[in-house]
């Protein structure tokens, strides 16, 4: 503190400074290398040396007399700053010594000095403040470099192509580099210092959402990293960003606030999206061409397979129509023939009578011929004839039944007509064979209508259906227990009236049965459990597309392992038209 001896008044003291300035002591005072000025308790400044008034931009001392430092140039907010710090001086009259203080001008500078700041005392009284400044170039010297360190900086966060920012413990801004600034749509970088995200343009679901995100990185000291976000920037613009938060730390290792870097992915993410699409849009080529493969596979094996039982109707017709002539002949012959052998026979029973004593040639020739056998045996040869020929006659009947493929019209029909030509042409694989005993065939048929359908189609069900269960039966004496060999093999076909306008056909077998896997895939074209080249996969796949899309029924399995098989084949007795 400096006491002074003459004046104890603030005018007074004003009079005494005033008074050096045209004294040896003013001399001194501009001579010295300080800058020096004194103000009154109210920071009126009551005087100061050449140097400091040059410094504020005035020529003679004398001009500062009365001023205050709002009319001095020095940055806004700065004056109020001075007058609290000449305030705690006389508040607290301890003087400062060797103080390092910044000075802010008006165009920007900011100068540096060590300052010694004391109290004026009179009589134990705080009549003003003397300041007295020494410029020092070293923190002037540290201070640009700061300064130019931190424009570099900027210079350098502003041409990385990511946006940053940074905020405070608080969310609210420190900085931003220009990306982020007119992506926020902000044109000077330092208005967005002081602010948070509810004051930008963000809504505020998504204000809320980055306040969030900021305190859970700072609360638990844990970046987030490639953050994806859909968001609308300044210009209206769409964007997609990669958003990575770090929290911030002082020397201490205290989180003190967190930092951002947002990229624009955009381009990015629609080039992705644009790729999932095409490979989408490819995957849907790819399916389509395997489905359409496949129908052509499945198309080609299904002509095939259609023309196989084709040809075979055709056969089978052709060898129906061509026994059918000489059996009618024979069949149609039997009948006068009887009647002739029947005249005959009686014509020997008179000569018999008549002429008991025969001659002697004839006797032996009568005894050589056996004629008392072949009177008996005769009228019985000729029976077994008719019965024989009827019997190919209902074969041959049967076999025109089956060989209806080529008939491209429904016709209402006899079901059972179908099922038993089926398993007369099957009749072969049905017998005994290297005695491992034959297949017996049971029938339970109910009183069905006639069914309007394609019946060579639906003979052609029949046929994959029931040698698909003789297949089973077979392989079931192969391969499996003897205690589910000893049992009969079985096929059963059952038919029944579900309404009046539905039938349903069950042809069940008792061989192994299958798996739910197989079951699964049992109508997919070309699945098949025979080894290669013992099967095409597409018997009942072509039953399915029959049964199913020709005749608007159904066509099911229910089969467990070691219970056997049922296949369950439901059609309508009239068809919609279509």
């Amino acid at each position: 503190m400096m006491s002074l001896g003459q004046p104890r008044t603030t005018e007074s003291l004003a009079s005494f400074f005033n008074q050096t300035q045209d004294t040896s002591l003013g001399l001194i005072l501009d001579t010295i290398p300080q800058y020096i000025f004194w103000k009154d308790l109210n920071s009126v400044y009551l005087g100061c040396n050449q140097r400091w008034a040059e410094f504020v931009g005035l020529v003679d001392p004398k001009e500062i007399v009365g001023k205050t430092d709002d009319d001095l140039p020095w940055l806004p907010g700065e004056a109020a700053v001075y007058r609290e710090r000449d305030r705690q001086l006389i508040v607290t009259r301890q003087s400062q010594r060797r103080v390092l203080i910044s000075l802010w001008k008006a165009n920007g500078e900011q100068v540096w000095f060590e300052a010694s700041n004391v109290p004026l005392l009179h009589e134990d009284h705080v009549t003003g403040i003397l300041y007295t400044f020494e410029r020092t170039t070293e923190m002037e010297h540290q201070a640009e470099t700061l300064r130019k360190s931190a424009e570099l900086l900027q210079l350098v966060l502003d041409n990385i192509p990511q946006a940053i920012f940074w905020k405070d413990r608080n969310s609210t801004y420190l900085g931003c580099n220009k990306n982020w600034a007119q992506a926020a749509g902000i044109q000077n970088l330092a208005e967005v210092v002081g602010k948070t995200d509810f004051e930008l343009l963000w809504t505020p679901e998504e204000s809320a959402l980055y306040y969030e995100q900021d305190q859970s990185v700072m609360d638990t000291d844990t970046p987030v990293l490639h953050l994806i976000e859909h968001r609308l920037e300044a210009h209206g613009r769409q964007v997609w960003i990669n958003v990575n938060k770090i929290p911030i730390h002082d020397t201490d290792g205290k989180v003190i606030g967190v930092l951002g870097t947002i990229e624009d992915i955009s381009d990015r993410k629609h080039a992705e999206i644009a790729l999932q699409q095409s490979e989408a849009h490819l995957r849907q080529q790819a399916q389509q061409l395997e489905q359409m493969l496949q129908q052509l596979r499945s198309a080609q094996a299904q002509l095939i397979q259609t023309e196989k039982m084709s040809s075979l109707g055709q056969l089978v017709a052709g060898i129906a129509h061509e026994i059918n002539n000489p059996v009618n002949f024979i069949h149609g012959n039997i009948a006068p023939a009887t009647e002739y052998a029947e005249d005959l026979l009686r014509l020997v029973h008179l000569y018999h009578h008549h002429y008991p004593n025969p001659h002697p040639d004839i006797a032996a020739e009568s005894e050589a011929i056996e004629l008392e056998f072949l009177m008996l045996d005769l009228p019985k040869l000729l029976e077994s004839m008719k019965v024989g020929t009827a019997r190919i006659k209902q074969i041959v009947l049967s076999l025109r039944n089956f060989s209806r493929m080529d008939e491209a019209d429904m016709k209402a029909v006899n079901i059972h007509d179908g099922i038993e030509s089926t398993l007369l042409i099957l009749q072969h694989r049905l017998k005994d064979k290297l005695g491992q005993g034959g297949i017996q065939v049971v029938k339970e048929y109910g009183n069905l209508p006639q069914v309007e359908c394609y019946a060579g189609q639906l003979n052609q069900v029949f046929m994959n259906i029931i040698a698909n269960a003789i297949e089973a039966l077979e392989e079931r004496d192969h391969h499996h227990s003897k205690e589910l060999c000893q049992r009969p093999k079985l096929i059963t076909i059952r038919t029944e009236c579900l309404s009046e306008s539905r039938v349903v056909i069950r042809i069940q077998d008792n061989g192994f049965g299958m798996p739910a896997s197989v079951q699964q895939r049992l109508f997919d074209p070309f699945f098949t459990t025979k080894p290669v080249g013992q099967g095409t996969g597409l018997g009942l796949s072509i039953s399915y597309q029959i049964v199913v899309e020709k005749h608007q029924g159904v066509l099911k399995c229910f089969s467990e392992p070691g219970q056997g098989s049922e296949f369950w084949i439901e059609i309508p007795t009239r068809q919609r038209q279509l």
